[in-house]
């Protein structure tokens, strides 16, 4: 929010006028079942997920069409079914990211609910044109380990590098979008595990350790941000480092910068200015931090009840869904994605 001071002076009175930037925050769509994700295509397509972390998730991902939350890519995609073995089935979807090239990323978990564990993560990536499957990736149980739930990620297409953090196992794993090779890197690294013991929204504690969360590319692709959901602190670290696999975790470790320090944040995202917008769970708002670091809030509102994730649409409003993950679930209600206007924002 700019604020712009004018100060008059009549005789031994000051007067401070503040012009502020209009902010609105507006309800775009809300849903009976409970979403994470959310990405808006070139041409304002918005698409979201639902993780399946309960029985009652009839749908994986959605495209929301006039309030209508309809079946992405189709309905087949989102029956899956336990005792059925059938490929191009959506499990647990955690995120869905949108790229410079308009293409939709779809992160499974491969997490399933009755085991609790995980047998195999994917990444699908469909074409907006057509929404046809353009390419699709397989994270091993041998590789990332039946305890690994990717959560969010990153494209960087000039580089053919998708960046994921790992909220259950901690650390960053990178892979490789030509020769589909996975690394983890950062995994014993303080940055990406839990900070705190436990954080408070609402009056609700969270103790359960959630560790790497939020990342973010900046608009230039130098630094990789990212923070823990029951951390502090926002850290970020050169895309040079990350690519350069000579480097083993303790020199990576050595690159890493703690950017700001902000209190816990679930989603974060960059503007084209190269702002970084967070989920601030703990004040029910949305805040910023600019190029230098400091930190300001944008807006506090009671219906922003655990912010998730954002995107930005072509006008430059701020979306996010609304999770609500703090709060026992008779007192959820309706789950909602708002929209945030705000003049100058994007």
């Amino acid at each position: 929010m700019k604020k712009v001071i004018i100060t008059l002076l009549f005789g031994l009175f000051t007067v401070q006028i503040y012009s502020q930037e209009k902010k609105e925050l507006s309800l775009f769509a809300e849903s009976k079942n409970q979403w994470t994700g959310i990405a808006i295509s070139k041409k304002d397509r918005v698409f979201v997920n639902f993780p399946r972390w309960s029985s009652e998730t009839p749908i994986s991902v959605a495209e929301i069409i006039d309030g209508k939350i309809i079946p992405y890519p189709n309905k087949a995609w989102n029956d899956w079914d336990t005792t059925v073995l059938q490929k191009h089935q959506f499990i647990c979807v955690q995120s869905v990211y949108i790229d410079d090239l308009n293409t939709l990323w779809i992160l499974d978990t491969g997490y399933e609910l009755k085991t609790d564990a995980t047998k195999a993560a994917h990444l699908y990536a469909f074409d907006l044109a057509d929404d046809s499957l353009k390419s699709e990736y397989v994270f091993p149980e041998s590789i990332i380990t039946n305890k690994s739930y990717l959560n969010d990620l990153q494209i960087d297409n000039r580089n053919q590098i998708a960046y994921f953090t790992d909220s259950q196992v901690g650390g960053i794993v990178i892979l490789d979008l030509h020769t589909h090779e996975i690394r983890r890197i950062l995994s014993k690294h303080p940055s990406t595990l839990t900070e705190v013991s436990k954080i408070v929204i609402e009056g609700f504690e969270r103790t359960h350790p959630v560790h790497s969360d939020g990342i973010a590319l900046d608009p230039d692709k130098k630094y990789l941000y990212y923070c823990s959901l029951m951390g502090k602190n926002i850290y970020r670290v050169p895309t040079g480092a990350l690519l350069d696999k000579k480097l083993n975790d303790s020199q990576l470790g050595e690159k890493v910068e703690k950017f700001a320090e902000t209190g816990a944040n679930d989603g974060i995202i960059f503007d084209k200015k190269g702002n970084l917008y967070l989920s601030s769970l703990e004040k029910n708002a949305i805040s910023q931090l600019d190029k230098n670091g400091i930190l300001r809030e944008v807006i506090s509102d009671k219906q922003i009840k655990w912010p998730d994730s954002f995107a930005f649409d072509s006008a430059g409003n701020l979306l996010f869904t609304i999770s609500k993950i703090h709060l026992p679930k008779e007192n959820r209600g309706l789950y909602a994605v708002f929209r945030l206007t705000i003049n100058n924002l994007h």
